[in-house]
């Protein structure tokens, strides 16, 4: 068996030649009194990722392991990655992204440690483009000190991926983790699962920073594209994932409430091969089915204030990282 560590820190890399050294130093500032690990996944970069590491690598901590794939695995690399998590605690940090504060790691660990009844804590992000220049962007991370079942529904992280340490619940077996959709962002299920099963604490200061790229590269702000199929698969998996744990009624009622909402929009939309006779059949099967119907109204209602808003975000975030 593995030893344990106290901390994995994970770094899925693929063409950050201009960024990853800047990401492996902002770990090695880190100043801790635990125990570290931290594992490089670099996925056959077709730029010069991989010789930056390669230089960089005969310096590093002893705490470092480098993987240099032969093939590129693409949601695999973050897959492989978690599988060789030995910490009690695990934090994702992409390879475009930073660390700004060296107790950072420090603080979020000794949170989690003296309250075991938090499962995940956060931090706010300074949003930087390409070049590192901080721009005026907001992630869509948690605006209070504790991040909730309703923060989820309105679309919010506790923080952003580089923000968030959390206990390990691959490695043990925290609570159950089986929803698995190859493609979809990893980010929003681990949300979920963090609020659904505890507590989640937000520091309101900006301990890292986010690159925020999108008219290049394989970010996820440069790739993503909305898939109802695996919407569907997401949203149905939470409610019954909350059913089948009997998880509290905040998080049974929310996930309810979201399952139905995607639905409404599939039938309005002709998606995911939805009638109105499945979609009554499945209403009428929900607990909470007055909260059901009473939010598909309000976003009805605010349905057209909710398409400004987003064409005005998507605007100004274009402008921002431009």
């Amino acid at each position: 068996m593995m030893d344990q560590v106290d901390v994995s820190v994970v770094i899925p890399t693929y063409n950050h030649e201009n960024y990853i050294e800047q990401c492996i130093k902002s770990v090695c500032m880190q100043k801790v009194n635990f125990n570290l690990e931290v594992i490089v996944g670099e996925d056959c970069s077709k730029d010069k990722t991989r010789e930056v590491l390669k230089r960089l690598e005969p310096a590093l901590p002893p705490y470092f392991q480098i993987l240099y794939r032969e093939n590129n695995l693409c949601d695999g690399n973050f897959s492989d990655l978690f599988l060789r998590m030995r910490g009690r605690y695990f934090i994702i940090l992409e390879g475009d992204d930073f660390w700004t504060y060296e107790y950072k790691l420090q603080k979020e660990y000794d949170f989690l440690e003296s309250h075991p009844d938090y499962t995940a804590v956060a931090h706010n992000a300074q949003v930087v483009n390409e070049f590192g220049k901080p721009i005026k962007w907001r992630c869509h991370e948690c605006y209070n000190t504790e991040y909730t079942i309703w923060d989820f529904r309105k679309g919010l992280f506790p923080g952003q991926t580089a923000t968030v340490l959390r206990r390990n619940f691959y490695a043990y077996d925290l609570y159950e983790h089986n929803i698995d959709i190859p493609g979809y962002p990893g980010d929003r299920i681990k949300a979920f699962f963090a609020v659904a099963n505890g507590k989640v604490h937000c520091f309101q200061e900006k301990w890292s920073a986010y690159r925020l790229v999108i008219s290049h590269g394989s970010s996820a702000a440069a790739t993503s594209k909305r898939l109802y199929d695996k919407d569907l698969i997401f949203y149905r998996s939470l409610y019954e994932y909350a059913i089948r744990n009997q998880l509290p009624k905040d998080v049974r009622i929310v996930t309810e409430e979201l399952y139905m909402w995607f639905l409404f929009t599939c039938l309005l939309k002709h998606r995911c091969e939805l009638n109105r006779q499945k979609f009554i059949k499945i209403y009428s099967d929900m607990k909470y089915k007055t909260r059901c119907g009473g939010y598909i109204v309000t976003r009805l209602l605010y349905m057209p204030i909710e398409k400004i808003k987003y064409k005005k975000e998507n605007k100004l975030k274009l402008e921002a990282a431009t």
